[in-house]
């Protein structure tokens, strides 16, 4: 079995705005297998050290010998998965997750700058199709960037906000409600902890979601015991790879939360991965997945462009997607074989 990691560096577009600071390009690490019969199987880790406090250098030690240990961070552990899974799927001729939907509805996340920048591409994300629209808050404009965003919108799609537990407890309170007059579906991680988040759930009417305080099936549950939140989001990288995914994704279903999938500026394995685990669980709430169209490389074009506020699911073999190293070679900033 030969393998190669690569650290990958891709710029974006334009600099991606958080409550949690500025990400201007987004590094990756990328697991190769490949059997004696030239069949080959992709993981991909993605940590984001402002999200999830682990660095990319972190995750490439864990990863430079192999498998990684099982208190290896979790970013690791999802690479390495994954890998294996492409590769057994591969062999089979059979897509990685089953078979389910064709397509996974999808929401444009808006970066939490300056009100006209979200305006405009709020604008974009409506004449493309989208139905439903994520806004980063947790800034002092909060309330003047939601109200230009729904001007602009108009009634219809569905609007998120999400804090990425940017708040206290009594900020959350006070903020859910001045902005609860803009129709909002819901509000994603107001702050940091699940005790937190029970505390603002108790005092709001807006539905309220947890994000990076669940990683796992029994945070889901640890949740649903507190009455923390209304609905979770589940991302690939942080819950440790597509198995421990989508045991949040039942846990959720089984203590009668809502779910759905996202990214973390993942890039194309992980989101095609993700894609395919919400096609099998039959999410229907839409996914967070249409991020790869930040990307300025030729590997954005990997996956294809959500069409309609639809996301194809890749329908395999394994993850259902194959780059050339030609694409991969403008980004990838070190390799070990």
């Amino acid at each position: 079995m030969k393998r190669s990691l690569l650290r990958l560096r891709i710029p974006l577009r334009t600099p991606f705005v958080t409550a949690t600071g500025v990400v201007a390009e987004r590094e990756l690490v990328l697991i190769h297998l490949e059997d004696d019969e030239g069949t080959p199987g992709w993981g991909e880790a993605a940590p984001l050290e402002p999200y999830d406090g682990v660095s990319v250098d972190e995750v490439w030690e864990a990863l430079l010998d192999g498998p990684p240990a099982r208190d290896a961070p979790p970013q690791a552990r999802t690479a390495w998965e994954l890998s294996e899974l492409d590769l057994q799927a591969r062999r089979r001729g059979v897509t990685l997750g089953e078979p389910g939907a064709d397509a996974i509805p999808v929401n444009m996340t808006l970066p939490a700058g300056p009100p006209e920048d979200a305006v405009t591409a709020a604008k974009k994300g409506l004449r493309a199709g989208y139905s439903c629209f994520k806004l980063k808050v947790g800034l002092p404009d909060d309330a003047v960037r939601v109200a230009a965003v729904r001007e602009a919108l108009g009634s219809w799609p569905a609007l998120r906000v999400d804090a990425n537990g940017a708040w206290t407890v009594e900020q959350a309170v006070n903020r859910i409600g001045e902005l609860a007059r803009f129709d909002l579906e819901l509000v994603e991680q107001p702050c940091a902890t699940l005790e937190e988040l029970a505390q603002v759930r108790s005092q709001v009417e807006t539905l309220v979601a947890a994000d990076e305080s669940i990683r796992t099936a029994d945070d889901v549950r640890r949740a649903a015991e507190l009455g923390a939140c209304d609905a979770i989001n589940v991302k690939l990288a942080p819950s440790g790879g597509f198995v421990p995914a989508r045991d949040a994704l039942r846990a959720a279903r089984a203590a009668e939360m809502q779910a759905w999938l996202s990214s973390t500026l993942d890039g194309p394995w992980t989101i095609a991965a993700a894609l395919q685990l919400a096609a099998q669980e039959h999410i229907t709430m839409a996914c967070g997945l249409a991020t790869l169209d930040l990307f300025d490389a030729p590997i954005a074009k990997a996956l294809p462009a959500p069409r309609q506020g639809l996301l194809a699911v890749p329908q395999g073999p394994g993850l259902g997607i194959d780059i050339l190293e030609a694409e991969l070679a403008g980004v990838v900033i070190d390799r070990r074989d």
